[in-house]
């Protein structure tokens, strides 16, 4: 802006000279070299101006992309946790199957040895005496039918000792893959958890600098105020025209939280600094704590909602619809027919907050009221 007013102050100057100094042709000749010079210079400033305004975001623009990575390193760190839990379950199955497996392989083993032993001390000749010791042809055939039965198990014997052996020797390789993946997951989710939190540094850091830059103030306050102004049209839009399709009593929408951090009514904005109508009340709660419907009705709508950030709508009939900002997760989608206390999403801090908290509003025809007159 200051190198636009700087050239507008140069062209006036320029224009001023050339109304004043006697004009002639080399005159006019040096004049025009100006002008165009200066021209030049304003339309490359125009387009350098032109190309920040493109590149320029608004503050919660900024703020929802900021969001949308810290959901996502939130998903890998959920979908560690979940694989750790599975790899520590299969390590715990394996462990049991190979106590199981060396604990077979030691009887299978403690008979070979007995076997071995028996042979050694009687030899061949115990064979050979149990051949001689034959009465006739066909007690001989059975003999040599049990000598052969019984070298048959000896060898089976073997065969099943090696093969046990084998399939141990496979449950510990596994296990010895399944310790080293899951002490890899356990150091990717402390890398992904300090990524998060300095996601979410950054994120009240851009908050933050609404502070400091007060012509941002006035843009931060129209985008709340659109928010505001969005649900009450989309409300008005979407809500059915029919009577009650609630209960008609509400139950708190943050079971287990019920310390209220702001209250409805006119406030002291923390990040703005200025007076302004707060349209529900912001309930403290950790993120990831439960947010329940508190009342039936149905989902017109499941998003991102400007200043509240990810937000449902839900639509109790006869006029009267609640908000439910700042989410973390939304577990509903539009359309969804919710009973009252069913979960529909979980605490957060997306969109134009500094801290996790459920901001919940109730509405009549679209307006703001006070939500304290129903929960």
């Amino acid at each position: 802006m200051r190198s636009q007013r700087v050239l507008l102050v140069l062209v006036a100057i320029t224009m001023m000279m050339v109304m004043i100094l006697p004009v002639n042709a080399d005159q006019l000749s040096d004049q025009q070299k100006l002008l165009d010079s200066l021209n030049k210079r304003l339309d490359a400033t125009q387009k350098n101006l032109n190309q920040a305004s493109r590149a320029e975001k608004t503050i919660l623009g900024e703020v929802k992309d900021i969001e949308q990575t810290a959901e996502q390193t939130q998903q890998d760190i959920d979908e560690l946790n979940s694989k750790i839990a599975r790899l520590q379950s299969r390590i715990a199955t394996l462990n049991k199957e190979i106590k199981v497996h060396q604990e077979e392989l030691d009887k299978q083993v403690a008979i070979l040895g007995e076997r071995l032993v028996v042979i050694y001390e009687q030899g061949d000749t115990s064979y050979l005496e149990v051949l001689l010791g034959a009465t006739d042809i066909k007690d001989l055939i059975t003999r040599m039918d049990m000598l052969s039965a019984i070298i048959d198990q000896d060898k089976e014997l073997i065969d099943d000792i090696n093969l046990r052996k084998k399939e141990l020797d496979n449950k510990k390789a596994d296990l010895d893959v399944q310790q080293r993946e899951l002490e890899s997951a356990r150091v990717t989710l402390v890398e992904k958890k300090k990524k998060l939190a300095e996601q979410l540094k950054l994120k009240k850091e851009t908050l933050s600098s609404v502070q400091q830059e007060k012509a941002k103030y006035a843009q931060a306050m129209e985008e709340l105020e659109r928010a505001s102004a969005e649900a009450e049209a989309m409300i008005l839009r979407l809500q059915g025209k029919g009577g009650s399709i609630g209960t008609g009593t509400y139950t708190w929408p943050a079971p287990g939280y019920r310390n209220i951090t702001s209250s409805y009514g006119m406030r002291y904005h923390p990040i703005l600094k200025v007076n302004k109508l707060h349209t529900g009340i912001d309930i403290g709660a950790p993120s990831g704590a439960k947010i329940v419907a508190a009342d039936s009705g149905t989902v017109i709508y499941s998003g991102w909602l400007g200043a509240y950030g990810n937000a449902i709508i839900i639509d109790h009939g006869a006029g009267i619809s609640t908000l439910y900002g700042h989410q973390s997760a939304r577990l509903v989608s539009v359309g969804a027919k919710v009973t009252k206390g069913q979960t529909i999403g979980k605490v957060g801090s997306t969109g134009w907050s500094t801290g996790p908290h459920l901001h919940f509003e109730v509405r009549k025809n679209g307006n703001p009221i006070n939500p304290r007159s129903y929960v």
